[in-house]
């Protein structure tokens, strides 16, 4: 039994390997950093693209809820028809849409939509009614109309925009 004693004791520690190292990497950790760098920077492009693209649609509706809660200190039928313009001839810079008036104007604003916002009531207003001396205001259908369109214009639309009964002009 002493013997046996002696052999435990000469026996040396057993020597537990290293962990593994972080470094180097593995070349699957470099493919998968490289993957989300590129996803990383794909993404900013596109939000960035996102941001520029409908920045004037955040700007229109930001000028169009202030107009709404100033709308004492001047006639906000005619500020919510100012507002549209400036924004339809932001998302449509290199057409005609400053010469459009009246039902023409209208016309082009419910064909960019996915239904038309502007029905024959709000025609007859912007056509007629507010040009007259005295007319009243009350209703909150343009605001939303207005509103409307801002949210859900296309902007797939010709360089070009013609009155529809004038036809393009040389």
């Amino acid at each position: 039994s002493s013997s046996q004693q002696n052999q435990l004791l000469a026996l040396a520690d057993i020597i537990t390997p290293q962990g593994v190292s972080w470094w180097p990497l593995a070349m699957g950790w470099w493919i998968s950093i490289v993957i989300i760098f590129i996803t990383t920077l794909v993404l900013l492009a596109t939000y960035r693209r996102h941001q520029k693209k409908w920045g004037y649609r955040r700007e229109a509706l930001t000028l169009l809820r202030r107009y709404k809660r100033d709308s004492k200190a001047t006639d906000p039928a005619v500020r919510y028809l100012e507002c549209l313009k400036r924004t339809a001839i932001s998302a449509y810079p290199n057409s005609d849409i400053d010469a459009l008036y009246g039902k023409e104007w209208l016309h082009f604003l419910n064909r960019q939509t996915p239904k038309p916002l502007f029905g024959e009531e709000l025609e007859n207003f912007i056509c007629t009614s507010q040009y007259q001396k005295t007319y009243v205001f009350k209703d909150d259908n343009l605001y939303l109309a207005v509103e409307a369109w801002i949210k859900q214009h296309s902007v797939h639309y010709p360089n070009k925009v013609y009155p529809s009964t004038q036809g393009p002009t040389t």
